[in-house]
């Protein structure tokens, strides 16, 4: 069996631990999402894949399978009143933050890479910003993917 359900369980409890305050969802947003929020396994694009796996046979051996995934996820920043001094929307607010939400992840991560024992490795591996400006505010959203080796049995 594949150990992707385990590891998005493990990583939602790991964003939960790492920042009890905010919003973490399991999975996409449904209907309301705080100022500060972390999605696990979200690729953020609909209809794209929030996980994206590969199974190989290790050595001559079919079974366990060697399990490659990567894991998508976000986290986002909004603040409806973010002004610099000049009035301005002030982006720099929601970019730090999003970033402090991500280091706090990134951070009890790598403190716990083998998710209990469920994996050989995860680690955050890439991550892509995007930075808006919407009428209600900036917001500042830092989708990330943690890449996950681990054994998978039949």
């Amino acid at each position: 069996m594949s150990t992707i359900p385990d590891v998005l369980d493990a990583l939602v409890a790991l964003a939960r631990a790492a920042w009890p305050g905010v919003q973490v969802l399991d999975g996409g947003p449904t209907v309301r999402v705080e100022g500060d929020a972390i999605a696990v396994g979200y690729s953020g694009v609909i209809g794209e894949a929030d996980v994206r796996s590969t199974l190989t046979s290790e050595q001559l051996e079919l079974q366990p399978d060697l399990e490659r995934y990567d894991v998508l996820g976000m986290a986002s920043a909004w603040r409806g009143d973010a002004y610099d001094a000049d009035g301005n929307p002030d982006a720099r607010t929601t970019r730090l933050r999003a970033f402090e939400l991500l280091g706090g992840l990134r951070a009890a991560l790598a403190a716990d890479s083998r998710l209990g024992g469920t994996v050989m490795q995860a680690r955050m591996s890439t991550l892509d910003m995007i930075a808006d400006q919407s009428p209600s505010g900036p917001v500042c959203t830092v989708r990330f993917v943690v890449s996950v080796i681990a054994f998978a049995e039949a």
